[in-house]
């Protein structure tokens, strides 16, 4: 079995925004040149998520209003405090919450080098406390 792994970079826009990031992850595989396997797709931030979902506009707008009323930003959080190592008030916990509940990756199986994606299915990084650059990772296995 042979293992590829790269770290790319993803810039997001906006405090809060939903990147389709396939064809990146698309690009990545085939320079693993691996064919059959499994390719694990990993956000190394806490306030981000990876998740699957149909490439729609109007449905990416969804996803955002759903988290912005299922975790509120101006909830009283125990997180919300100074932190003397970084010199700065930590006031980002929402973002934390709704990182849990999207997770930090997905695995997708590999046929032929290609992603065996449903045909309205693509591979989201969702951002809850941008703008700012994200550092992802991809693992291919396989043959």
């Amino acid at each position: 079995m042979r293992v590829y792994m790269r770290e790319f970079k993803v810039v997001s826009k906006r405090e809060r925004e939903i990147i389709n990031i396939t064809d990146r992850v698309r690009e990545l595989i085939k320079e693993s040149g691996i064919k059959e396997g499994l390719a694990l797709v990993f956000s190394k931030h806490t306030t981000t998520g990876i998740f699957i979902n149909e490439n729609e506009r109007g449905l990416e707008r969804d996803v955002i209003n759903y988290f912005n009323e299922a975790v509120r930003d101006d909830g009283d959080y125990f997180h919300h405090h100074y932190f003397y190592k970084d010199g700065r008030m930590a006031v980002n916990a929402w973002a934390h919450l709704r990182s849990i509940l999207v997770g930090l990756n997905v695995v997708i199986p590999l046929r032929d080098g290609e992603l065996l994606l449903g045909s309205r299915e693509n591979v989201y990084l969702a951002e809850f406390d941008g703008p700012k650059e994200r550092t992802l990772v991809i693992t291919v296995l396989g043959e």
